[in-house]
């Protein structure tokens, strides 16, 4: 069964937490971080990574049970894979991936006020096909705050559009033109009622849970990101 390019994360309670994007820098661009950039809301966090072919890899994990999605696209608005993921892993046979017509080289670059539209062939892993039309539509140019970072954002409406006439699922961004990725705020079938997610801090380090240094519960980093060691204790005495 296809479901949307990205997997909405669920409504789950509000957790307490604080993040290292209370001391660390705001962002300037995601291929001078060392790691990666970090988006954290109420209840999960995204990871982004730029990968060496100019993709970015987008990772959401939920804080309570550690499941989530990931996602490969370019500049955020044309997906090429995603999956579910669940403690940072693949689940199996939750894959899809995207075939664009005109090719990932002749998707047009964004800019601000900008509608383009394309034909696409999703493949599941189930070997399921879907033939659909996908619209990317950006907003003027404006100041987006997250957190205490502001940043140029455009905010952007991505539209599937299935060609065997069943609903349209419409994806909510915003693209960070500094940045070159996109947060994801959610997605809906056409004539749902939309709740949209809003980011609480962005940071070039994964979230924090109180003052212990530990990644919160069910929150596993991705492959390659290291888990904060555990504070020191209290030196021996008689040593």
């Amino acid at each position: 069964m296809f479901h949307s390019k990205r997997i909405a994360a669920a409504v789950l309670p509000t957790l307490a937490l604080t993040t290292g994007a209370a001391l660390a820098e705001c962002p300037t661009s995601i291929a001078d971080t060392t790691d990666s950039i970090y988006v954290t809301f109420n209840d999960f966090h995204i990871r982004y990574e730029l990968l060496s072919d100019g993709t970015v890899m987008e990772e959401e994990t939920n804080f309570d049970d550690g499941s989530g999605f990931r996602v490969n696209s370019l500049r955020g608005a044309y997906v090429l894979q995603s999956w579910s993921t669940q403690n940072g892993m693949i689940v199996p046979q939750t894959g899809e991936a995207t075939t664009w017509a005109v090719g990932p080289v002749n998707l047009p670059v964004l800019s601000a006020g900008q509608t383009w539209s394309g034909s696409t062939v999703r493949l599941h892993d189930d070997g399921a096909r879907a033939v659909e039309t996908v619209t990317v539509a950006t907003q003027a140019a404006r100041q987006t705050m997250i957190g205490t970072c502001a940043y140029e954002s455009w905010p952007m409406v991505v539209t599937t559009s299935p060609d065997d006439g069943t609903a349209d699922y419409i994806d909510y961004l915003t693209y960070l033109p500094s940045l070159g990725i996109a947060i994801y705020h959610g997605g809906i079938q056409e004539g749902e009622q939309f709740t949209r997610d809003e980011p609480t801090s962005i940071s070039t380090e994964p979230p924090l849970q109180g003052e212990t240094g530990y990644l919160l519960d069910g929150a596993a980093p991705m492959p390659g990101n290291p888990t904060p060691a555990a504070p020191p204790g209290q030196p021996d005495p008689n040593k």
